[in-house]
């Protein structure tokens, strides 16, 4: 037995010695124009897993073991270039820059390609520009970087700041279905939150927008698709790299309330001119003006006593990259934190935070491995931690919403209570101050006292995947399989305490009356949690590449994939898909481009016999540029190149509220009597009819761009055209009476168009040592409802088909009733009369009186249909600036109740402008009163409610410094920089700001949403 153990032992040292005789090491250097250049990435032609990166000093080391004797040498920025080191060990080699840009890798569904070889509309943003935005939420971060990306923040609250997105505007209704994009991180559908990536792991984001670069995607396509790139590790030493941030936030835009003394004056006004009592005497107001009794007559400023003027941002982030021949690796730790804005109203020692804020650690592996020379492994596992909390203040309705409170006149005027009273003990109002129903207790007792709602969620995916190279059967050809896991686990803990000791002091007699008569100290907190919930996704994917050039003139591509997942969430019934998807392109000399992509896919979510759908598209391109005749005449022009695409895209994502239609439904009740003593027993009865044809949405897409280069790459320009239709929309049917005697279900009917262009401009050059870039983009996406199931309308302007996708429906406004006999000559509402300075609205159809018929719908809806965009930057011997300037146009922006009603809401300056017969001719708001009328922005919307939500914001700025490499070498240091950045900087509304609100809040809602941040920030980069 040793014999033979020996015996093996020195075979195994024979064959090393053998393969380390057939390898030999080539080294040397690689520079440019201007010197050495660090991190060039080299590697065998035959082998390219086998590979290098330059040092700082731009030299290399490699060991060869390939047969091509062939080294590619890559760098962005650079043309690739290959090197023959046949009987070489030492080379020196010079790269030439790519002036034209034509060599930039673009990253498209299942691969990747040239900005020569593209034929599909796509736009893509590095890592490097993303991480210049101090911001939690990735999505913001994109704004006005990617032409057809539209966003809105609609709020400010930490962990739900990240914006609504969507990609070339919306192509269907917004209700019961899901507009966001599919999103796609290596390759792998994401089914995490998109906000929560951490920037600092991502190598680029790419958005595809037309059916050409979605047919991949099949019925998951139709929405766009964001393509999310991380950063792979690179053959070379151990790189790491350190990332700290320390940022202030502050509110962009805040609410200015009026003062206890003008809501009382203001009141006495309204009630007068409802033909009703005063409420407050002459002695109130004076208490109020003069301050002469703050404890009877208090005037508080519940957002300066709530609200900080800014609060904590941290960002950190830890990473190692670095590899060799065999294993490549990439790794990060990361860490967020994001404090409310609230103060800080914890109880001295206390551990209950009530505060809003966001924790989160996100991880990140990826690792590559080389097993054989044809044979490539990897291995991604990737997560994050997250902690999001706020206050357990119930409230009104048990809202449990601070920001509707500040804008309730029925629950926290600022004549409410004192916040203290004299004694020290919790100050409360009687009823007749505080009239809202179930408003609770002293505000700043529930914040300290009322403890917290907090949900954790912990999400974790792992990729394994396997790359085998068949050159033997072709050369190009190449097997891949990828499977993937991931686990989605959040549940919530709430600590809470309903009844806590306040009183009601009487400033005259002195005297202290308790709020809760039954309550006689603090109630313990309970502890309240729900069941964890847990989504778990488990796919497949096997896919065939071929890629390959046939005697340097023609260049074919394929794919063939097979991608399969199912998904569980806790004990519902598991989605399941499975798609193929097919990909066939050919170019001659990259002059003449088409491409054929598609796929075969289909879902569950539909019956067994109409699951599977064929969404097939077709790009081509046409490079006039590398023609003979055009190359050798027109020498200012790099790049002139006209594409075009037509294809189809689906998508099931319809929510739950319309999963497995198909199904008869019957349901329990309406019990049936038997006997002469009557018995009743349960019975069964018909419910809503099946749909067994029910179906995906499907979307026809055209697209025509052209990408034009000049200058050497100094200037480039892309445009691009397109036209969306999107057909089988779900939606209910309207046009049948109920007199039918039964539900009917949802049809595939409704039908939307969607046209609009985009035009993208870059501009980059150099003074002396001073380089800078200016980027330029517009988006344009208008859609329009093309049909649905609305019946007829008895006036065309209350029909919604021809306009756009979720509009609002209100009266049209002429301005205020001048005098009474203004309202005496005029078309007057159904319900009671009108008052001089109340609304008055068109009477659209001629008929003498103002009812739901005069209604129309709006032009506009709350999402723009143009979005234009500009970043200016400059670097100079180590110091950068950027600056990213955003506007979006053509939507509106509505309101109502506590957010804008007198005496439902609190009062603001817009108030003071109300209609009086005094400023009749001047006046900016209705008549101000206390009782619901014809003005009334709930039970009446009009358009005067409706204002123009048009904005530009100055979205992010950053100036940043490189320290000089002498000094970051002399600290054994690679770089350091140092940086200080902000977002949602400035707001400039292009109207009146009737809400006093960010522009991009969400429409009709009652007020009081976490008012979007301002963030200052500032940080150090340092690569050891």
């Amino acid at each position: 037995m040793k014999k033979i153990f020996s015996s093996l032992i020195l075979i195994c040292l024979f064959v090393q010695a053998m393969a380390q005789d057939a390898r030999r090491n080539v080294r040397g250097t690689v520079r440019d124009a201007n010197g050495a250049i660090p991190g060039v990435t080299i590697f065998e032609k035959d082998v390219p897993s086998n590979g290098t990166t330059t040092t700082e000093t731009g030299t290399f080391n490699l060991s060869v073991r390939g047969k091509s004797n062939i080294l590619v040498f890559k760098f962005v920025g650079y043309l690739q270039q290959e090197v023959n080191i046949a009987g070489k060990s030492e080379i020196n080699v010079t790269l030439q820059q790519d002036v034209k840009g034509l060599e930039e890798v673009m990253v498209v569904g299942y691969g990747r390609t040239t900005k020569l070889s593209n034929t599909v509309a796509t736009s893509s943003v590095t890592g490097d520009e993303i991480r210049r935005v101090p911001t939690a939420s990735l999505q913001n971060a994109l704004v006005g970087k990617l032409p057809g990306f539209l966003a809105m923040q609609r709020s400010g609250q930490p962990g739900r700041d990240g914006a609504e997105f969507l990609i070339r505007g919306a192509s269907t209704f917004s209700g019961n279905r899901n507009l966001t994009p599919l999103i796609i991180v290596d390759d792998v559908e994401f089914t995490g939150n998109f906000s929560d990536i951490d920037p600092e792991q991502v190598a680029s984001v790419t958005i595809l927008k037309d059916a050409a670069s979605a047919a991949v995607y099949g019925i998951k396509g139709a929405n766009g698709v964001i393509v999310v790139t991380t950063i792979r590790g690179q053959s070379g030493k151990a790189q790491i790299r350190l990332t700290s941030n320390y940022g202030r936030q502050g509110n962009s835009i805040r609410p200015r309330f009026l003062s206890a003394y003008d809501h009382a004056r203001l009141r006495n006004d309204a009630l007068e001119s409802d033909g009703l009592p005063k409420e407050y005497t002459e002695e109130d107001l004076n208490h109020w003006k003069n301050g002469t009794d703050p404890y009877g007559h208090p005037d508080i400023d519940w957002w300066d006593e709530l609200i900080r003027k800014s609060t904590t941002q941290t960002k950190n982030n830890l990473s190692i990259t670095g590899g060799s021949d065999k294993m490549r690796y990439f790794i990060s730790v990361g860490h967020l934190f994001q404090n409310g804005i609230l103060k800080d109203f914890r109880e001295p020692g206390s551990s209950v935070n009530p505060n809003y804020y966001l924790k989160r650690y996100n991880y990140r592996s990826n690792l590559d491995f080389q097993v054989t020379p044809t044979l490539d492994l990897g291995l991604d596992v990737s997560g994050y931690f997250g902690e999001e909390n706020e206050p357990n203040t119930r409230g009104r309705a048990n809202r449990n919403k601070i920001w509707f409170e500040l804008y309730d006149y029925k629950a926290l005027p600022p004549m409410a209570y004192p916040i203290y009273n004299p004694d020290g003990s919790f100050g409360a109002a009687p009823e007749t101050v505080v009239t809202g129903n179930g408003a609770g207790n002293n505000i700043v007792g529930r914040l300290m006292k009322g403890g917290y709602r907090r949900d954790f969620e912990n999400d974790m995916q792992v990729n394994i995947r396997a790359s085998q190279k068949l050159n033997f059967i072709a050369p190009g050809l190449k097997l891949s399989a990828l499977v993937s896991y991931s686990s989605n686990q959040g549940f919530s803990r709430d600590l809470g305490r309903t009844n806590f000791l306040s009183f009601i002091y009487n400033s005259k007699t002195e005297t202290y009356t308790p709020l809760l008569p039954n309550t006689y100290r603090d109630e313990k907190y309970s502890l309240g949690s729900t069941a964890t919930t847990v989504e778990k996704r488990l796919n497949t994917q096997l896919s065939l590449n071929y890629d390959t050039t046939f005697g340097k003139n023609h260049h074919v591509y394929a794919l063939v994939l097979l991608n399969q997942f199912s998904e569980t969430e806790g004990a519902a019934l598991p989605e399941n898909f499975r798609g193929y998807t097919f990909r066939l392109g050919y170019d001659f000399r990259k002059k003449y481009l088409i491409e054929f992509n598609g796929a075969y896919n289909g879902t569950d979510r539909f019956k067994s016999s109409n699951r599977y759908g064929f969404f097939p598209a077709v790009s081509g391109g046409w490079n006039i540029a590398e023609e003979p005749f055009f190359k050798n005449n027109v020498n200012f022009m790099d790049l002139l190149k006209i594409r075009g695409s037509i294809g189809m895209t689906g998508t099931d994502d319809i929510n739950n509220t319309y999963q497995y239609l198909y199904e008869h439904v019957y349901n329990n009740g309406l019990g049936y009597n038997f006997g002469e003593s009557p018995r009743s027993f349960a019975g069964i009865y018909e419910g809503v009819l099946g749909n067994e044809n029910v179906s995906w949405e499907k979307e026809l897409q055209w697209n025509v761009g052209t990408d034009m280069n000049f200058f050497k790459n100094k200037l480039s320009f892309t445009a691009e055209v397109f036209k969306r239709k999107r057909t089988d929309i779900l939606l209910p049917r309207q046009s049948l009476s109920s007199i039918i005697g039964i539900g009917l279900p949802p049809s595939n009917l409704a039908q939307v168009s969607n046209r609009g262009f985009e035009l993208n401009l870059n501009y980059n050059n150099k003074i002396g040592q001073f380089s800078y870039r200016i980027n330029a983009n517009t988006s344009v996406a208008k859609n329009r409802i093309d049909f649905m199931d609305e019946g007829v309308p008895p006036y065309p302007w209350l029909r919604q088909t021809g306009g756009q996708t979720n509009r609002e429906l209100g009266y049209v406004t002429e301005g205020f009733y001048y005098d009474q006999a203004d309202v005496d000559r005029s078309p007057l509402p159904v319900g009671p009369k009108p008052l001089p300075g109340d609304l008055k609205y068109k009477d659209l159809n001629n008929d003498g009186k103002i009812d739901p018929y005069d209604m129309a719908y709006n032009r506009y809806s709350n999402t723009p249909t143009t979005q234009y965009a500009m970043t200016l930057g400059g670097d100079w011997k180590g110091l950068s600036f950027s600056v990213t300037f955003q506007s979006a146009t053509n939507f509106v922006l509505s309101q109502f109740a506590e957010a804008v009603t007198p005496f439902f809401g609190n009062l603001r300056q817009v108030h003071l402008d109300a209609w009086t017969p005094a400023n009749r001719d001047n006046a900016k708001f209705p008549r101000i009163s206390t009782m619901d009328n014809i003005s009334n922005a709930l039970s009446n919307p009009s358009d005067f409610w409706t204002v123009k939500g048009d904005y530009i914001k100055l979205r992010n700025a950053e100036v940043g410094y490189t320290v000089p490499r002498r000094i970051t070498n002399s600290l054994r240091l690679q770089q350091v920089r140092i940086y200080a950045n902000g977002s949602n900087l400035i707001t400039w509304m292009l109207g009146p700001n009737l809400y006093d609100l960010d522009p991009e809040v969400s429409s009709r809602t009652e007020g009081g949403v976490y008012p979007t941040q301002r963030v200052y920030n500032v940080g150090l980069n340092v690569n050891f």
